[in-house]
């Protein structure tokens, strides 16, 4: 039997993730930036807006991104590392940032695809690094099993409130 790795995530790392991906949203001026694990569960995101459906959004891009890593097993492709869908208002840019994180960005179709290309990957090199180091001896952020449950159970509560409306 193999036991699941959790995703260990300091507070300085988070801090750092957080400035990078605030520094990442102010080069683009998209709309959403996020870090989200593989599983599909939020780690912290960077928006000048409140995003209600955050939990929603992290889920089902991560369900996609597997479904796209599935494709590339089909073709006989190593991997695929990125995601994107256009849309007419809003585009989608999923990259994997390591194995159990993705970097989410959502932008307008007033900024250039190529602009955002470039920008992620230089910020997926500094999230790598910013991701390896476990140096410090901060207090580490756990995002595991129990976790998850507990975002279930938040998300389950969130259905029922948006059903009996």
């Amino acid at each position: 039997m193999t036991t699941r790795r959790g995703l260990i995530i300091t507070d300085q790392q988070l801090e750092r993730c957080d400035q990078l991906l605030w520094e990442l949203k102010g080069l683009l001026n998209c709309t959403f930036l996020g870090l989200i694990s593989t599983a599909g569960q939020p780690i912290t995101s960077a928006s000048s807006d409140h995003h209600p459906e955050t939990f929603s959004l992290a889920s089902l891009t991560a369900s996609a991104f597997a479904a796209t890593r599935q494709l590339a097993t089909i073709l006989d492709e190593r991997e695929f590392t990125l995601l994107f869908n256009e849309g007419d208002a809003v585009n989608l840019h999923v990259a994997q940032v390591n194995d159990q994180v993705l970097l989410l960005i959502t932008f307008g179709r007033d900024v250039p695809i190529g602009q955002v290309r470039l920008y992620t990957q230089r910020s997926i090199a500094v999230l790598q690094r910013i991701l390896a180091d476990h140096s410090g001896d901060d207090q580490q952020l756990v995002v595991d099993d129990a976790y998850e449950m507990s975002m279930e159970r938040e998300m389950d509560q969130v259905f029922r409130e948006n059903g009996s409306e």
